[in-house]
């Protein structure tokens, strides 16, 4: 959930700001935004772009753009075996911050990233609340699957991407064979808000104000990208349990000069997504095995994961030790040891065999 310097920060911003938010008593606003109809009642051209094939140490790796609701979206695919397709936090990230990270998990399976819509190298010339909304986003991977010629997917979701796998199970839980929620964000904007709450307590002395300081001065709002990077490292410092591998992380989760500017022009949307959380009276729909797997000493409230778990009946809940909100990089061996058994415990005779 978080994410360079993620608009979830930003909400965080809104909260604090405003009288939604009470130490005494916790509300918030749902603000409603117009839903877009008829997503797919146009024919859509489909050209995939591929801008660079190349073999690292044994990997296939290709990448390019693939033409989805109207929207550009740059996708990257390593290595081969069974197809899993990975989705990023934000909204405001984009796929770097997990790619490098499963280079081992590519070894033996096809996995896949893409740049959500206005994300990442996913550009949208016009952002508004009428191109940019959860239902867009579902409907932009309903595309992806069909383009990529998968019957069924197999979805990694960190954070934000955790809830948007969830949105997207519920809309077509056919479409769906096993559902992994890597630190998802909570299902109800209420538990959300105890999450930031959680999260504000974390902060060392002093850095709560500067961080607020940095995404409210001339250089973020105007994206740039030293700027955006120096709030990210404090406000994702807080999350990480394990300091040690927070400048791996920065290396490959630095924002440069577009996405940063992509990424503040994203925040207002995000915020407004997240204070209309609307999955959790539709997770009964989810019916296919599904791992929700936490850093024991994540921010996100315990509270949520198991709400998840509960409601989604062929669910099971693991807490990954020693980890945060990042536990494919703070304790990659467990999560990973998780991801792989729970994948051979569910997969059906004779497929996918080597």
């Amino acid at each position: 959930m978080e994410d360079r310097i993620k608009p979830w920060k930003q909400l965080w911003r809104f909260l604090i700001n405003t009288n939604n938010f009470k130490k005494s008593k916790m509300k918030y606003q749902i603000i409603k935004y117009r839903r877009v109809k008829n997503i797919i009642a146009l024919l859509f051209i489909i050209s995939v772009i591929t801008i660079g094939s190349c073999n690292s140490k044994e990997l296939d790796i290709q990448e390019g753009y693939i033409q989805a609701n109207g929207v550009s979206h740059f996708y990257k695919i390593v290595g081969k075996g069974e197809p899993f397709i990975v989705l990023h936090g934000g909204p405001g990230m984009y796929h770097d911050e997990l790619y490098p990270f499963f280079m081992d998990f590519a070894k033996n399976h096809m996995v896949i990233f893409y740049d959500q819509r206005g994300n990442g190298k996913s550009l949208m010339e016009n952002i508004d609340s009428s191109n940019f909304t959860v239902e867009l986003m579902v409907e932009d991977l309903e595309e992806l699957r069909k383009q990529f010629g998968m019957d069924r997917l197999n979805i990694i979701g960190h954070s934000w991407g955790g809830l948007l796998a969830m949105y997207y199970t519920v809309q077509y839980p056919a479409h769906v064979n096993r559902l992994f929620l890597v630190d998802a964000a909570p299902v109800n904007t209420e538990l959300l808000i105890k999450c930031y709450e959680k999260q504000i307590t974390m902060f060392a002395p002093g850095e709560w104000d500067y961080v607020q300081k940095l995404w409210s001065s001339e250089g973020y709002l105007a994206g740039n990208p030293e700027v955006l990077n120096e709030a990210m490292r404090i406000s994702e410092g807080t999350v990480f349990s394990n300091k040690e591998v927070i400048d791996d992380f920065m290396k490959v989760a630095a924002f440069n000069e577009v996405t940063a500017k992509n990424s503040v022009k994203l925040n207002e949307l995000a915020i407004n997504m997240k204070l209309n959380i609307h999955v959790q009276d539709r997770l009964s729909n989810i019916t296919c095995p599904t791992l929700i797997i936490n850093g024991k000493d994540d921010f996100i409230v315990e509270e949520a994961p198991l709400l998840a778990n509960q409601l989604i009946a062929n669910s099971q809940l693991v807490f990954i030790e020693g980890a945060g909100h990042y536990p494919y990089i703070e304790n990659s061996k467990d999560f990973f040891q998780e991801i792989n058994d729970f994948i051979i415990n569910t997969r059906p005779k004779n497929i996918y065999k080597r």
